[in-house]
Order: C-alpha cells, then sequence, then structure tokens
C-alpha cells in the first residue's frame, strides 16, 4: 500500500469515527460501525489508530485543525469595533459547520454533551491544534478602536465574558432544539438574531452607549 492510498483510508477512517462519536458519542460509539462506515477491516483501523481512546483523540485534533485552518483563512478583521467583529467571525464560524455538518455534530457533542471528553481536559490532544487557537486568538485585538471604550475597560476581559455568554448561549440553542444539527441550522437566523441582543446589551455596558 503506498503512502497516498495510506492516508486515504486514515481520512476515510477519521471521518466515520467523527461521524460515529458525533452520533453517539465516545462511550456508545462502535468500532464495527466505524470501519463499516469507512469500508476498511478494523485490523487497518488499529494499525492507524492503537485504541479508541487514540482515535478520539485523533478525530479531535482533526477537527479543530480543520475548523482553525478555515476561520484563519476566512476571519473578517476588517471593522476596528471589536462587537462587530465578533459577529462577523460568529457567522465565519457557522458557516464552517454548515458546510461540514458532521464536524459541527462533533464539535457540539464535546462542548454540548461530552464535556468530560473535550479535547482542552485530554493531555494527549495535539498541541499544534491549541496552538492554532492561540493565534487566532493573540491577534484578535489588532487595529480595534480601543477608545470606543469607557475610561479603564478591558477589551481582553470584554471578549473573555462575551466568549463565556456565548457558549452558554449556544449550548441553550442546542438544547431547544434537541441537538438535532439539520434542525439547528434551519434555525440558524434566530440564534443570530438572539445573539445580536446579547451583543448589544454587552457593548452598551463596555461602550456606555
Amino acid at each position: 500500500m503506498n503512502d497516498c492510498s495510506k492516508e486515504a483510508h486514515r481520512i476515510d477512517i477519521l471521518h466515520a469515527a467523527i461521524a460515529e462519536f458525533g452520533r453517539v458519542g465516545y462511550s456508545a460509539a462502535s468500532t464495527n460501525e466505524i470501519v463499516k462506515k469507512a469500508g476498511v477491516s478494523k485490523g487497518l483501523l488499529f494499525h492507524h489508530f492503537t485504541n479508541k481512546e487514540t482515535l478520539y483523540t485523533a478525530c479531535q485534533a482533526y477537527v479543530l485543525e480543520e475548523y482553525g485552518k478555515y476561520i484563519m483563512k476566512h476571519k473578517d478583521f476588517s471593522s476596528p469595533d471589536l462587537f462587530e467583529r465578533i459577529m462577523s467571525n460568529l457567522r465565519i464560524k457557522m458557516e464552517f459547520g454548515f458546510k461540514n455538518a458532521m464536524f459541527l455534530g462533533f464539535i457540539n457533542r464535546i462542548w454540548t454533551l461530552d464535556n468530560d471528553e473535550s479535547i482542552l481536559k485530554n493531555p494527549n490532544a495535539e498541541e499544534h491544534v491549541l496552538t492554532s487557537m492561540q493565534a487566532q486568538a493573540d491577534f484578535f485585538f489588532e487595529g480595534v478602536d480601543e477608545s470606543l471604550f469607557r475610561k479603564n475597560y478591558d477589551a481582553a476581559k470584554v471578549m473573555k465574558y462575551t466568549r463565556m455568554m456565548m457558549e452558554a448561549h449556544w449550548k441553550q440553542f442546542s438544547n431547544r432544539y434537541g441537538n438535532d444539527i439539520d434542525i439547528m441550522i434551519e434555525n440558524i437566523e434566530n440564534y443570530f438574531g438572539e445573539c445580536e441582543e446579547i451583543i448589544d446589551l454587552i457593548r452598551g455596558g463596555a461602550y456606555g452607549v
């Protein structure tokens, strides 16, 4: 088997595993179902990934790496208004999910349902994934007009607490539709409308307007 074939099989396994883990979670996921979807033998699965945990960790790294690459490629930092940037890039993040519903289902399960299995708590998570996420955060504030903020406001703290509220709202939105990704995508404009309301509230406090 040449290197191209090996890599193709590896990607097939990852995609099948992402779909399975996203559908039922780590504990209930079946390696028999994964190899069936991938069209490979179980021996080949364990040739690439020594066990189920290693496979799950590889799925986390793969999905978040693809997510990071998409965000870095399509990011929008054109506005000097921090809150306009947040909303613009929130839509870009969701576009990734629209184009990769299987990935969105997997990510959603990590942060909404299986927090104990999150990459952020997994010591075996691939370091370059977290490095990519940090790199995005590091220059998110480049060119932000800090004069818009009230005196002594810390833009980084505003971003931190805004992110916390957005994460809580996403979990609420997910639960509202039973974590059904297709239905959530159908109702995504409702989600964005509610996000705008949250952003307006935070903006009013941060800018004093």
